[in-house]
């Protein structure tokens, strides 16, 4: 649900409280009036960002087996070293 900020004409109180975009606005937390209404309020963007990547920005190299064998640490008796 998206947060919305809200004034109480009763108290001038400034609150925000999650509601769905079609339901009524709530009473207020400071003096319980429902004489509230819904502020226009600025949108959270951030201009000239760039989309989120999932993974490393570079690839990186890929890392050679330790102890040469197929498990990587060798020992553990499938490769005989």
């Amino acid at each position: 649900m998206p947060m919305y900020d809200f004034y109480c004409s009763s108290c001038s109180c400034e609150f925000e409280d999650m509601v769905g975009p079609d339901e009524a606005c709530p009473p207020c937390p400071n003096c319980g009036s429902e004489d509230t209404e819904r502020l226009l309020s600025a949108a959270n963007l951030k201009h000239g960002a760039k989309p989120f990547k999932v993974g490393p920005v570079r690839p990186m190299p890929p890392k050679p087996l330790r102890g040469g064998g197929p498990c990587g640490g060798g020992g553990c008796g499938g490769c005989g070293m």
